[in-house]
């Protein structure tokens, strides 16, 4: 099993080609012509911020930081601020420090990804037990890690596993170092390897590919998230994490899916929240749209504007499966 640097390097030598678990939404949306230097240099975060674009279709970060910027998000960020009165205030007020925290050691600014990330933390936070349904986290499809490092920074006694596309792990692997220097990385890709991360006390960031992804079965996964990356998922790999979620040797696994409630690929290929394996016997907490992912922000008139499509949440405690 590596660690740390060894493992960031190791996901760096396979980022080289697209994983067998891509669906076709990806096919063609890599960097055309570009090499992707993170690759190259992992453990340069320079590249990291540069290079991103070239991975495929993983959303976007600003590296503008100054203070004009700065003060143009926290203005524009009100409205979504306010949605926060539903929540416990301190507890949000905690993440949104986290948040400015995190972004600050990432040399990138707190933008309206960020803060719906810290918007839905905080909705977890109301909604569940966090001591007890937040103990062992699998954030499916990150991107920049935003919901692994602000799990991680507000949720001491928190540990994650991170699954990921290649590319995209690296990134977050990259990203999460930045963010939180001291914390161990495990790289997983064999079940014994999973077993003995989940083992290590010290270790709270556990890197498992998407290929690698029916290791989590054996997991104590208590909480699964995924924000926005099942709508590009092939029917039968969302499949296949419902039911390693639903295996997962724990009395209960809840599971949070923010996704657009229908997408259409360039193939034709029709997503559908509605169809993912839902169960008549999950215990729904929320179901609804999303209210801080229907709309976003830019810096010119008019400042906001709806999102294409519908975009919403559900959270559940997942009827549980035996292996």
């Amino acid at each position: 099993m590596l660690k740390n640097e060894e493992a960031i390097k190791e996901v760096a030598r396979q980022a080289t080609t697209l994983d067998a678990s891509a669906s076709s939404h990806w096919e063609g949306q890599e960097g055309q012509g570009r090499e992707y230097d993170l690759a190259n240099d992992p453990l340069d975060f320079s590249k990291a911020i540069s290079s991103f674009n070239v991975i495929g279709p993983i959303g976007a970060i600003s590296s503008k930081t100054s203070l004009p910027y700065k003060v143009m998000h926290w203005v524009l960020q009100i409205p979504f601020r306010l949605m926060a009165i539903r929540f416990k205030l301190n507890d949000f007020w905690k993440i949104d420090r986290n948040a400015t925290a995190i972004a600050e050691s990432q040399c990138r600014a707190y933008d309206g990804d960020l803060m719906r990330h810290t918007l839905t933390l905080a909705m977890l936070n109301e909604q569940l037990d966090m001591q007890k349904d937040g103990r062992l986290v699998a954030v499916i499809g990150d991107g920049f890690a935003n919901m692994s490092s602000l799990l991680l920074a507000h949720n001491p006694n928190c540990r994650v596993i991170l699954v990921n596309l290649t590319k995209t792990l690296l990134l977050d692997l990259v990203f999460l170092r930045k963010a939180l220097p001291d914390e161990n990385i495990a790289l997983a890709q064999t079940a014994d390897e999973l077993a003995a991360a989940v083992a290590l006390a010290d270790t709270r960031i556990i890197a498992v590919r998407a290929d690698d992804a029916h290791l989590l079965a054996q997991a104590p996964v208590t909480l699964g998230i995924n924000i926005k990356s099942m709508m590009e998922m092939d029917p039968a790999i969302t499949a296949a994490y419902f039911d390693v979620l639903r295996k997962s040797p724990t009395d209960q696994t809840a599971f949070y899916c923010c996704n657009l409630d229908k997408k259409t690929w360039a193939d034709g290929t029709v997503i559908s929240f509605s169809d993912y394996p839902w169960h008549e016997d999950d215990k729904l907490l929320v179901d609804a749209l999303c209210p801080w992912d229907q709309f976003g922000y830019r810096k010119q008139l008019p400042f906001y504007y709806k999102r294409s499509g519908l975009n919403r949440h559900r959270l559940a405690y997942l009827k549980k499966q035996t292996n």
